[in-house]
């Protein structure tokens, strides 16, 4: 037995208790166990982390953009046709004996809806009313092959006509019923003037007409032609727009500057038919301060009100709020089609109005010609463009973001996949198509887009129905509308714009989930409001991108402790249980480490850490060494554990964080971990405020560690030079650096516990009794 040898091991046992006790042969190399459990980040992407691949040259990719392009196999070209064409992969899969009957109910009732509906927004747009019904029926032809989506009901829309109204009358001959001391007229028809009324008038002749008058038909097609012009330049960016793949652009319109967006353009919809619901001549002011101008229009002409206007308006409202509200929503379970409450309300005022003479015995406005049959195609003048090229940026974005938001709703509920790009695409070309039939800018309608859901309607094919409906209607019906009272196609407007105005009542619940979201909201609506749409929506981007850069900078670091009972590190001031281990500050950081928070991040760990290099460094100069500064710092802890027995750092007291452990007095710091899990990117200044912590505590005789250290950070630290020197300070958790830091530091606390013991009689006149308690020196 003597001779026998025995081997010899080592029992490494874990202080804290991260880790379960391991037995280590001192021949061996000392760390091979512990490499199974705590990982260096370097360490183990060398282990388990495949080669990154080189990267390719900017020739390689075009060179490979290229050949792929130029492939021209059969499977990319039946690829290239169902992405180009939807509607061929779409109704291969169509069931025509159960599909086609729900499409053609569907179909017939959206058309019987999008009648009165086209007509009234239409004049929205300061258009005839013939031009929403050449809407409902040309781009809705053109989105059927080439749209992804297979729920949602295209044409015109409140906020699209809005802008496009806004543009013709900043640009566009105005209507003006008469001249000062007269009322021109030829061939029993009313006559308007041109753009050059004042001019034209300072010249003419006593008892002469003007010059430049011209008649109601003659600005009409002025009109069109200007809005035929905007279409054209509407669908080309929106075509661009989708062949460049930018259909990600409605991700940076949060639904919170969306709803805001929204409910102020109701504001100025609801505004614009103030006129129209009271039998008031005003003028469409410009873009800016339009509401305040409009309003005290209107105030100032109170007086010539018309009754029979009025009236008829109120009772129109009444009865299509009672039919649509209180009857087609309570009851829509039980009524398999919604009542067509619009175009009853249309049907009977234009009745109403030819038979009882409105436009002769009331003075009452009416719709006026509506011409039956096709438009011709007009090729668009291109004139202008430049005036009204940013209008025709916003204007495709607003429509695409409205229209893909809607699509992609009605998507997830029946569990299909739409393609946003080629949505861009399909919007674009029915814009171009539409362009040469008197159209202006159509998109997709959330009203219509529910009826027609609820009515049971499958497909696309819906369109179709409701378009051949609306082709009857502009082929031999049309005519029989020109005693329709606009008050009557403005009052349907004002009851659709109820559930905009309902979006007011978002604001309590987002107060509770988001102060900022609130504030989009807010400061959206209010520009769009007091200022217009277009000016509007930049300010609420705007604002919506500072809130981005806000919210980062507002971001804090906080303390990590250990939950012993799950080995996981949580905020002690929310969770229970929670340990501090002795000289080691683990410290999270929930934001992107960049330039507009960088000095930021630097404050607040300089504040959890208790030590301010700057600060330690005047007091290590003093005592002349790192050490001679831990040593006498090691007496005061001593000094202090004397006169308070019952502390004890670092334990826990009735299931609770024992306060004393987080006072960054209580024991001097020597290692700092960072939790990294939280930061999802750090970039060039960020990297150099890691380097300047790391720096500035590693002269202070602190080691700083990262942990959880995402590859895209990784990447940037390695790209930047900074694990050229710190490789070996970054490692895979929080837990691994923890047991690392405490091992590290143990050696340093028996040093400091030696010189402790020499006594404590000078410490009391000791500068760093002020700088471990936080005070000023």
């Amino acid at each position: 037995m003597d001779n026998m040898s025995v081997p010899t091991y080592h029992v490494v046992m874990d202080v804290d208790c991260t880790s379960h006790p391991i037995m280590v042969d001192p021949e061996k190399d000392p760390y091979v166990n512990i490499k199974q459990r705590l990982y260096r980040t370097s360490s183990f992407y060398k282990d388990f982390k495949q080669p990154d691949d080189e990267p390719a040259t900017v020739m390689d990719k075009c060179k490979q953009e290229v050949s792929s392009m130029c492939a021209c196999t059969k499977e990319r070209r039946k690829k290239f046709l169902y992405k180009l064409f939807p509607f061929i992969k779409i109704y291969q899969k169509y069931n025509w004996k159960v599909d086609l009957p729900s499409d053609i109910i569907a179909g017939f009732t959206v058309g019987i809806m999008q009648l009165p509906q086209s007509m009234a927004y239409s004049m929205l747009a300061d258009l005839p009313p013939v031009v929403g019904l050449y809407m409902s029926f040309f781009p809705v032809l053109i989105y059927f092959f080439f749209g992804t989506s297979r729920h949602i009901s295209m044409g015109t829309v409140a906020v699209v006509s809005l802008m496009t109204g806004s543009v013709l009358s900043r640009l566009g001959p105005q209507y003006t019923e008469s001249v000062p001391g007269s009322m021109w007229a030829a061939n029993g028809t009313e006559t308007f003037l041109g753009a050059n009324f004042s001019s034209d008038l300072s010249t003419t002749t006593p008892g002469a007409p003007p010059p430049h008058l011209l008649s109601r038909h003659e600005i009409d097609m002025q009109r069109i032609a200007i809005v035929s012009s905007f279409c054209i330049l509407v669908g080309i960016i929106q075509v661009i727009f989708g062949a460049c793949r930018l259909g990600f652009v409605t991700t940076y319109m949060s639904d919170p500057l969306v709803s805001g967006f929204t409910t102020g353009a109701a504001v100025h919809v609801f505004t614009s038919q103030v006129k129209y619901i009271f039998g008031l001549s005003i003028p469409r002011f410009g873009n800016l301060f339009q509401i305040v101008f409009t309003y005290k229009a209107i105030f100032s002409k109170i007086h010539e009100v018309q009754l029979a206007t009025v009236l008829t308006s109120a009772v129109c409202i009444v009865v299509i709020y009672i039919v649509k509200v209180q009857i087609n929503q309570r009851f829509k379970d039980k009524l398999k089609i919604p009542l067509p409450i619009e175009l009853l309300v249309v049907i009977a005022g234009t009745a109403v109005s030819h038979f009882a003479k409105f436009k002769t015995n009331y003075d009452m406005k009416v719709v006026g010609e509506i011409p039956a049959g096709l438009p011709d195609p007009i090729l668009p003048t291109f004139t202008g463009m430049g005036e009204y090229f940013s209008d025709a940026v916003i204007v495709a974005i607003v429509a695409f973001a409205q229209s893909v938001s809607l699509a992609a709703l009605m998507a997830k509920k029946h569990g299909y996949v739409i393609d946003s790009n080629q949505e861009f695409i399909a919007y674009g070309l029915g814009n171009i198509f539409g362009s040469f039939f008197s159209c202006y800018p159509f998109a997709a309608s959330v009203s219509r887009s529910s009826v027609q859901d609820s009515a049971g309607g499958k497909s696309q094919m819906t369109s179709l129905f409701s378009a051949a409906l609306v082709l009857v209607v502009i082929l031999i019906i049309g005519p029989l509308f020109e005693s329709l009272p606009n008050c009557v196609l403005s009052s349907i407007i004002v009851v659709a714009l109820r559930s905009m105005f309902l979006q007011i009542f978002e604001l309590k619940k987002l107060w509770k989930v988001s102060g900022f979201d609130c504030m989009i909201w807010i400061v959206t609506f209010l520009a769009v409001v007091i200022l217009y749409v277009d000016l509007g929506l930049w300010i609420g981007l705007i604002f919506s991108f500072f809130t981005v850069v806000l919210r980062t900078q507002r971001a804090k670091a906080v303390t990590l402790q250990r939950i012993s009972d799950v080995d996981i590190y949580a905020d002690d001031k929310k969770y229970m249980k929670t340990r501090q281990n002795p000289g080691v500050r683990v410290i999270s950081f929930n934001s992107p480490l960049y330039y507009a928070n960088g000095d930021i991040f630097l404050r607040q760990v300089f504040t959890i850490s208790g030590m301010k290099p700057q600060r330690v460094r005047k007091e290590i100069k003093r005592f002349g060494s790192v050490a001679e500064f831990r040593r006498n710092t090691a007496r005061l802890q001593m000094t202090r554990k004397d006169a308070n027995p019952s502390q004890s750092h670092g334990g826990m007291s009735n299931g609770t964080s024992d306060k004393d452990s987080n006072d960054n007095s209580a024991t001097l710091v020597h290692h700092i971990v960072l939790d990294f899990s939280s930061v999802c990117f750090v970039d060039s200044v960020g990297c150099k405020v890691l380097n300047q912590l790391f720096n500035d505590y590693r002269s202070i005789g602190v080691k700083v560690f990262l942990a959880c250290v995402s590859d895209d950070v990784w990447s940037v630290l390695k790209t930047t030079g900074f694990l050229e020197k710190y490789e070996k300070n970054v490692y895979m958790s929080v837990n691994d650096a923890v047991v690392v830091a405490i091992s590290e530091g143990e050696s340093h606390n028996e040093e400091e516990t030696e010189s402790s013991d020499s006594g404590p009689e000078e410490i009391e006149s000791r500068p760093e009794d002020r700088l471990l308690a936080g005070q000023p020196r």
